[in-house]
């Protein structure tokens, strides 16, 4: 009996924690304007943008970001859900640039530091993917 107690508990500790970790986070939930990205290519080069022409917008499970460009604004939207402690999982649901890569998921690792989010490309999606991509942004005030 003492045996299956432990184990239900460790059971129900352990669905309390995935559980936990799929709701959203509520330091993410807010504007940000990414003041600087890099993208890694496979190939050893790297692109670097410190224009801070790009915004991400959290909701509860929505993510947008919102660039501007030369052409006019590029607008992706994303569905989210935290899938562990500082990662979320972020699927493409709609684009104005990339509509080859609607549907796409890729996880990112974030932390974040009073104001400032920092997120990275996990390490198993940047080999699956042609890049990694980093991105240092400041919460801003929501339009």
């Amino acid at each position: 009996m003492k045996c299956l107690s432990r184990s239900a508990l460790l059971t129900l500790a352990a669905i309390a924690s995935w559980a936990d970790a799929r709701t959203p986070d509520p330091a993410l939930i807010g504007c940000w304007h990414a003041a600087k990205i890099v993208l890694h290519a496979q190939d050893g080069s790297k692109a670097q943008d410190t224009t801070g022409r790009c915004a991400l917008r959290f909701t509860e499970d929505q993510l947008e970001s919102t660039c501007k460009t030369a052409s006019g604004t590029v607008t992706t939207t994303y569905r989210y859900e935290i899938v562990r402690p500082q990662v979320y999982a972020a699927t493409m649901t709609g684009s104005t640039f990339r509509t080859e890569m609607v549907g796409s998921t890729r996880q990112y690792l974030y932390t974040l530091q009073g104001d400032q989010l920092r997120t990275v490309t996990a390490p198993a999606a940047a080999r699956l993917q042609a890049s990694q991509v980093e991105t240092e942004a400041l919460r801003t005030p929501c339009p």
